[in-house]
């Protein structure tokens, strides 16, 4: 099963895109948490973390479009 996670710190609207997939059926693990440890990533932009690895983008959809084409 794949893990994706949020830093609730991001502030571009990484929000919606955790609403987005976590309102679809895919068989993965999501969540939201305080801070995951990518400060340098997190103050530039978007980003999400797929089973440990950084994925990044410069807006919210294609960051959504990224991971939902990663998770299924």
């Amino acid at each position: 099963m794949k893990k994706v996670y949020f830093c609730e710190e991001n502030a571009f609207q990484t929000k919606k895109v955790y609403k987005k997939l976590k309102s679809l059926d895919l068989n993965i693990k999501i969540k939201r948490k305080g801070c995951i440890g990518e400060c340098k990533t997190c103050k530039h932009g978007p980003f999400s973390v797929v089973n440990d690895k950084v994925i990044k983008c410069d807006t919210a959809e294609e960051l959504y479009k990224k991971l939902y084409k990663k998770v299924n």
